[in-house]
């Protein structure tokens, strides 16, 4: 289902733990990863931003060569510039089926990446954004300790819908999803409380939903209806262990009542341990869903 992935580089501390997940990747059906970063727009004097693309592009290198060590085809990308307009053009011109983003923690220090990045990405890609969570050790240093498992296909997977057309994009990824291997899915409604009536409507579009998602029955798909605040009842549900993985589209009413720079999208992405998959308004294309 991802083919070909293109990995947004900050270069970070956090690239370590960053890399060390890919080779999971594998198991979305991932034969090749483009490394890209993006690198400051050229300056007097030009020789010295050579010099410095020439330094990235060798780093690059040097993690692609670990890469390749699993099986994996591997490609590097240094442009200069504006990072979310340049990995927008390596993703046009290279086609890949998702855009994975590293996200480092919770707090407002570490946020800068996310917020000005990978939010403009998801706003202007017409592909998918997987957000991996890169996660400290308690109890040691922030920068030195970040790590993550190498992480695969999700124990679990949740989808929050409100049953708009935008939510509705996510059933081919979902459907993918079950035919890699994901046995554990939570369908998810969140209603206000005062709209409690609506329970009973909202499980039957939650079980419909199902059906088609997996006709032949092979996975285990619960269908949840939940009173109160959709980012507290998503984290709940399953946002919060690494392990699982929150598919969702990036805007719609009721679950994700804004644009996609809303506060309900934010706080899943900002609270969630969970990887992140986010489906554009506009996809370029769908996953092949194998038989």
């Amino acid at each position: 289902m991802f083919e070909r992935v293109l990995v947004a580089m900050d270069l970070s501390p956090a690239t370590e733990a960053l890399v060390s997940t890919l080779p999971g990747l594998r198991e979305f059906g991932t034969r090749e990863i483009i490394l890209a970063h993006v690198a400051r727009p050229i300056r007097e004097p030009v020789s010295n931003s050579l010099r410095e693309i020439g330094e990235l592009r060798e780093r690059l290198n040097e993690l692609a060569d670990r890469l390749r060590e699993d099986d994996l085809k591997v490609t590097v990308e240094v442009p200069n510039g504006s990072p979310a307009s340049e990995l927008i053009k390596v993703a046009d011109a290279k086609d890949p089926d998702v855009i994975v983003v590293g996200s480092r923690s919770h707090t407002r220090i570490r946020e800068a990446f996310v917020g000005s990045v990978a939010w403009e990405l998801v706003r202007r890609a017409n592909r998918p954004i997987m957000l991996k969570r890169i996660q400290a050790t308690a109890g040691q240093d922030a920068e030195a300790a970040l790590k993550a498992r190498r992480q695969g296909l999700p124990d679990r997977v949740v989808h929050p819908t409100d049953f708009s057309t935008t939510a509705q994009r996510s059933l081919p990824w979902l459907q993918a999803l079950a035919a890699r291997g994901v046995r554990s899915f939570t369908l998810l409604h969140v209603l206000p409380v005062e709209a409690q009536d609506g329970r009973q409507e909202a499980m039957a579009q939650l079980e419909k939903l199902a059906a088609e998602m997996d006709p032949t029955g092979n996975a285990e798909i619960s269908c949840k209806v939940r009173l109160g605040t959709p980012h507290e009842e998503i984290f709940s549900e399953g946002g919060k262990s690494r392990h699982n993985m929150v598919v969702m589209g990036t805007h719609g009413r009721g679950v994700l009542p804004e644009i996609v720079m809303g506060s309900e999208s934010r706080q899943v992405v900002r609270r969630a341990n969970a990887t992140v998959l986010l489906i554009p308004t506009e996809v370029a294309k769908p996953p092949e869903v194998e038989g």
